[in-house]
């Protein structure tokens, strides 16, 4: 597996970043008192080149470096074991997730890790729920590592109304599972996508999509 990496000097956490509504805003709060170091993982997911722009661009309007860890190889062996190619090859992903960016935190000397799950997540993911996510948070701690989620208990509506306050510049993220240039509108993350910003009353126009 080849890593494209720079050792940060100035971090103090490492930001798990995808490049979508959480990670955005998780990036745009610390970065009002700390040094976070976004760290993105292209496990194969058919849109990481675009959520790895996004996360370069959000990057930059905050003035810190992100990292991208090409683990790709793994993800295609993985995907490679169902009978059809899926959108994210990796079941349980935020358990991988978490594991890789444990290791890489250890390597580097970083104790906190910080990950964007909301409410909305743990609704219809495992590894999501505040009970696992309090288990991990324990075992980690035995290896001397702290676990952040402090979105956790917030809706994807919630966090796009704190994403609002912190002038997160929503045109640069993204959120679509197909990997195109422009989100497609119809797919399960496009649609959560659309819903929340109609809950939150606010508009994502300047984020137009294919038909």
């Amino acid at each position: 597996m080849s890593l494209e990496v720079a050792r940060p000097k100035t971090a103090n956490c490492l930001l798990l970043m995808s490049g979508g509504i959480e990670s955005s805003t998780l990036l745009f709060q610390l970065a009002q008192t700390e040094c976070p170091q976004p760290v993105f993982l292209d496990y194969a997911q058919r849109a990481a080149q675009q959520e790895w722009e996004a996360v370069q661009r959000l990057s930059e309007n905050q003035q810190v470096q992100a990292q991208r860890y090409d683990l790709s190889a793994f993800g295609n062996a993985v995907g490679a074991l169902r009978a059809e190619r899926y959108h994210v090859p990796l079941p349980h992903r935020n358990f991988f997730a978490i594991a890789a960016i444990a290791t890489i935190a250890s390597n580097l000397n970083i104790q906190r890790i910080v990950i964007g799950l909301s409410a909305d997540d743990a609704q219809v993911d495992t590894c999501s729920r505040p009970a696992f996510q309090n288990a991990i948070t324990n075992t980690l701690g035995t290896l001397n590592l702290q676990l952040e989620t402090p979105l956790i208990q917030l809706s994807k509506a919630s966090i796009i109304l704190e994403g609002n306050r912190l002038h997160v510049p929503w045109k640069k993220t993204y959120s679509c599972l197909l990997g195109r240039e422009k989100h497609c509108g119809f797919c399960p993350q496009c649609k959560k996508r659309r819903e929340a910003f109609a809950q939150a009353g606010a508009n994502d126009q300047d984020l137009g999509y294919n038909p």
